[in-house]
Parts: C-alpha cells; sequence; structure tokens
C-alpha cells in the first residue's frame, strides 16, 4: 500500500501541516510520496483537468493499493473525481472555511459535497468545518490532529517585569505587552485589533506588537501611523520562543482559526491569552483562555484591560500550563494518520 499527498499551492499553517505528516510518515517508514500534481489556489478549468487525468493515472498505474490524503477543499474535490471507480482509499483533510462572495461561496458548497461524497474519512480542523461536511454528505467526519512542532530548546521563562515607559505609556507607567502571532490576511481579524488598540489608549498603557507579514502589511500600517496606534508590526519571525517569553499577554482577534498553532506556543510557554471564539479555538485552549466574541472589537479590548491585572495574568498563565499538557503531540498526529490512512485500509 502506498500513501499519496496532495497538496494545493498554499503557505502558512496548511503546508506546514503537510509538511510534518510528510516527515513524520517517512520517518515511520511507510510508503508515502507528494502526487506530482500542483494545484492553484483559484479554479483553472484545464489545469483542474490535468490534475485528475494525472491522479487517475497513478492510481491505474499503481501496482499496490494507493491511499490519498488531500489537503485543504480543492484538493480534496480534485481527488474525489480522480478516485471515482478505481481502487484505493481517499481522506481528506478541511484546513479552511469558504469565505468571499456569494458566487465563491457556491462553488465552496459545490466542491464540498463533490469530496464529502467521495472520501472515505473527512478530517475537520474546526467544529463548524465537521459540520459542514456532514451537511454535504461525508460518512466519516473526524476532528484532525493538527499538533504544533515540538518546542526546542530550553523551555521559556516566566514573564519578567512589564515594560517601563516609553511614548504610549508615560514615564514611569506599567505597560502592558502584548504579542500577536499572525499572518497579516483578512482572516485574522487586525482591523478589529486596531479598533480594539484605539479603545485601550483610554486605559492602562500598551504595546501591542504583530509577528507576521501578509498582503494587509501596507493597509494596516498606515492606519497604524494615522491614528497613532500603540501597534507595532513586526514582520515576519524566527525568534518566536523569545517574543512569548518577552509578553505579557498573548492575543487573537481572528475571525476564523483551524487549531491555531500560535495559541499552541502560547500555552506551552505559558503566557495567558486573550482570543475570540472563532472556529476551532476552543479546540486549542480549552478553559485557559478568554475568549470573546468574534468582530466584537470592544470586548476585545475590555479582556485585554481585565488582564492588565497582575493577579489575572497569574491564574492565566497557570491555566495555560496546565492546557498545554494535554495538547496533541507528534505522536497522537502519527498514530490518527496510521489508523485513517493504514488500518482503516487493511478492509479493501
Amino acid at each position: 500500500m502506498r500513501i499519496l499527498l496532495v497538496r494545493p499551492t498554499a503557505s502558512g499553517g496548511l503546508a506546514a501541516h503537510v509538511d510534518h505528516e510528510l516527515a513524520l510518515l517517512t520517518a515511520a517508514g511507510r510508503d508515502v510520496a507528494e502526487a506530482p500534481v500542483l494545484i492553484g489556489e483559484r479554479p483553472h478549468t484545464l489545469a483542474d483537468l490535468r490534475t485528475v487525468r494525472t491522479l487517475r493515472a497513478v492510481l491505474t498505474a499503481s501496482p499496490a493499493p494507493v491511499v490519498l490524503h488531500a489537503h485543504g477543499l480543492r484538493a480534496g474535490a480534485l481527488s474525489a473525481l480522480a478516485a471515482r471507480g478505481r481502487r484505493g482509499r481517499l481522506v481528506v483533510t478541511l484546513h479552511n472555511r469558504t469565505v468571499g462572495s456569494r458566487a465563491g461561496r457556491a462553488v465552496g458548497a459545490a466542491l464540498l459535497r463533490i469530496l464529502a461524497r467521495g472520501a472515505d474519512t473527512v478530517l475537520a480542523v474546526s467544529p463548524d468545518l465537521a459540520e459542514a461536511a456532514r451537511r454535504a454528505g461525508a460518512a466519516d467526519v473526524r476532528h484532525a490532529v493538527i499538533p504544533a512542532p515540538e518546542p526546542s530548546g530550553p523551555e521559556p521563562p516566566a514573564a519578567g517585569p512589564a515594560t517601563v515607559g516609553g511614548a504610549d505609556g508615560g514615564a514611569g507607567a506599567a505597560r502592558l505587552e502584548i504579542l500577536v502571532i499572525a499572518r497579516l490576511a483578512p482572516q485574522k481579524g487586525l482591523h478589529d485589533l486596531l479598533d480594539a488598540a484605539a479603545v485601550l489608549r483610554d486605559g492602562p498603557p500598551v504595546r501591542i506588537r504583530v509577528a507576521g507579514d501578509g498582503p494587509l502589511h501596507e493597509e494596516l500600517s498606515a492606519r497604524i501611523r494615522a491614528e497613532h496606534l500603540p501597534v507595532e508590526l513586526l514582520g515576519r519571525r524566527d525568534d518566536v520562543p523569545a517574543l512569548l517569553a518577552d509578553a505579557d499577554l498573548v492575543v487573537s482577534a481572528a475571525r476564523w482559526e483551524g487549531q491555531p498553532v500560535s495559541l499552541q506556543e502560547a500555552l506551552r510557554a505559558g503566557r495567558a491569552i486573550v482570543a475570540t471564539d472563532a472556529g476551532g479555538t476552543r479546540w486549542v485552549t480549552g478553559e485557559a483562555a478568554s475568549l470573546v466574541p468574534v468582530g466584537d472589537p470592544a470586548a476585545l479590548a475590555a479582556a485585554i484591560t481585565a488582564m492588565a491585572a497582575p493577579e489575572a495574568r497569574r491564574a492565566a498563565e497557570t491555566a495555560s500550563r496546565r492546557r498545554a499538557r494535554d495538547l496533541p503531540t507528534a505522536e497522537d498526529l502519527l498514530a490518527q494518520l496510521d489508523e485513517v490512512l493504514v488500518a482503516d485500509a487493511r478492509g479493501w
């Protein structure tokens, strides 16, 4: 039996998860490879037909049964079309919700029906995606295991005293150091974050640092400058553990999330967390985070202000460390992959 991973052109968490899966299966001695296809982010009739033909040819030519593991909506739907009437098994991991225009959402719903009815198993990264897959006709829907990369090096130390002084804090004022780890994209709710930052100017002094890059960089930068907001865009960073160690509070303003790796990292670092109750965020944080409604900057600002009290942060840090002990590991991911890709295939 051979495992073929079918991935779309993607970056961020989806790409990192597929890389992680490939590395785990390879290290465990499974016969695994990536399918020889290139799936773009948007539909393209000729390219999509070539993808289906290529996958069909691979399935037909293989002397042994093939398990396709497709990641994402389009990869899953194209794999389902390719696998019709052929020997093999199809597992699809759904990573993102379809957003955009009414026409775009309609296309997304059609693709979901195709993959849901063609897949043997659907793994969903959030409860809303799981429910959508079931409504679309998927018979076997499971909670996808999405672990954060294992931390390397020593555990980050507990946060030290808050920074003192600064233009936004006033001489001698304790400043709440807030870290946001997010791609600068609409899904991450960063304009809601800036709205909350505007409210926070009238409360205890704060500094909000955003680690990540993306298409909204110039738009957000212009607004930060124009409104004199206490927000710094740090760009893409490779020193997240150090940034977490220096933070008093980690915040997510996302409008939708799967199982955010950044919040898993914050839990492991023992940081206090304020986040929107978006997608699979609650699956990650459990009771450890202060969760607020999506798209409510006032509630986000109020939850951040509550964390200005040291005793509130200490309680939240204790809850984060406790929750971190229950987070999924690479071993959990490999166990799920072996179950849905290997063990379940033995019944052919």
